[in-house]
């Protein structure tokens, strides 16, 4: 049953929203957590006990933290691995940067209600998710424990499962990691054929798909569009990796490379291995087509475009050049839509991957210096499955 909410009385009109710090008449009151949380922010969600975006982020920051699981790429942090932290000390592997910590990230949803999806960006959708998932699980192993304790001073004998290691298969990035601590839950679960589909939030009815591996239920509608928009195909619920969709970005287009005689700023001091040609200059170019099903017109034509963008020649420029190569073969660098800057509709534009199109300029003119740059490009690579 989810928290209960009742409008606050006039003596609590001062104060705050936990989680937003807006200061208006349109609050109230949690009753099973205590915290005050304006209505613009309570979350509408039919799967988790808690409805408070602050318990929710409380939850599954101690969920990641007990079974050892990354902030960022959600999988577990290996014994031998230096784990680091984000700027607000959530724990870290060691290939992942703190700009992509999903609990930072859903910390900085100022509203959390979020009924509407297609209101949310892929990106905002996996934080959402995500964040969800690990709830779900800190909420079963606190039901569990609660379940356990009850039978234990009524003198039964609790019918439990453990969990370890090996029920879980180490290749997979999941939600939950792959090292997750030994609880004790009921033997009463029932296969996910009915219920409601955890994207949509409807019931399931007989229209749904089941994943095969997983076995987790969602509308065939709801799973072909989160595999789709996310790159990653991956279960909402537990975070299973299936793969990486095609994206969709036109299919003719073509990428070359070339190394030119110019210095970026902010790299003008590096070693390089070949300092005559210090840059990589690529091109991306188009001609012009038919939008396919992935595009939001199918069978409207869209312009063709030439695109430019800079790496240094250095070996880290050098890795995130192999990853751009991946992610363009994979249909994931563009896209087609409304563009930014112009305003015109159905013409190809970036799709979440950010380029260097300018040398100079520093970042408000897309361009260097930009000491993050490198960092934040790898993070985007990396949310879209390119590691």
């Amino acid at each position: 049953m989810n928290n209960q909410y009742s409008d606050s009385s006039s003596s609590s009109l001062n104060r705050k929203c936990l989680w937003c710090s807006q200061t208006n008449i349109d609050r109230g009151k949690l009753i099973n957590c205590g915290h005050i949380i304006c209505n613009t922010c309570i979350l509408n969600d039919k799967i988790c006990h808690s409805t408070c975006p602050f318990c929710w982020y409380k939850h599954a920051e101690q969920f990641i933290r007990d079974n050892k699981i990354c902030s960022v790429c959600c999988s577990a942090i290996n014994s031998n691995d230096h784990p680091s932290l984000c700027p607000n000390h959530h724990n870290r592997c060691s290939q992942c940067f703190s700009q992509g910590c999903i609990l930072c990230q859903f910390r900085k949803f100022n509203s959390a209600n979020r009924n509407l999806l297609n209101d949310l960006s892929s990106k905002e959708q996996r934080t959402l998710y995500t964040c969800r998932t690990w709830v779900m699980k800190f909420e079963e192993i606190q039901k569990s424990k609660i379940n356990n304790i009850a039978m234990i001073q009524s003198n039964e004998k609790p019918d439990v499962i453990e969990l370890s290691e090996s029920d879980f298969d180490p290749e997979q990035q999941s939600l939950i990691g792959v090292k997750p601590s030994k609880v004790k839950k009921p033997n009463n679960s029932k296969p996910e054929e009915s219920g409601d589909c955890m994207i949509c939030l409807e019931p399931l009815g007989s229209h749904y798909r089941k994943l095969h591996v997983c076995g987790h239920s969602f509308h065939k509608v709801c799973i072909d569009q989160w595999f789709q928009s996310n790159g990653i195909q991956s279960c909402p619920s537990c975070g299973y990796v299936y793969g990486i969709s095609q994206g969709p970005q036109p299919p003719n287009g073509h990428m070359t490379t070339k190394h030119i005689p110019v210095r970026l700023p902010g790299f003008e001091n590096e070693r390089y291995e070949n300092p005559g040609l210090p840059t990589i200059e690529i091109t991306y170019s188009f001609q012009p087509g038919l939008q396919g099903p992935l595009n939001p017109s199918p069978g409207k034509p869209y312009s063709g475009t030439t695109r430019k963008a800079y790496l240094p020649n250095i070996k880290e420029g050098r890795d995130i050049l192999d990853l751009l190569k991946k992610a363009f073969r994979d249909q994931h660098i563009f896209t087609i839509g409304r563009s930014t800057t112009t305003g015109q509709e159905n013409v190809i534009t970036w799709n979440d991957i950010h380029h260097k199109t300018s040398i100079s300029g520093g970042p408000d003119r897309f361009g260097y210096p930009d000491p993050t740059y490198l960092n934040r490009v790898r993070q985007e690579l990396a949310d879209k499955g390119y590691k």
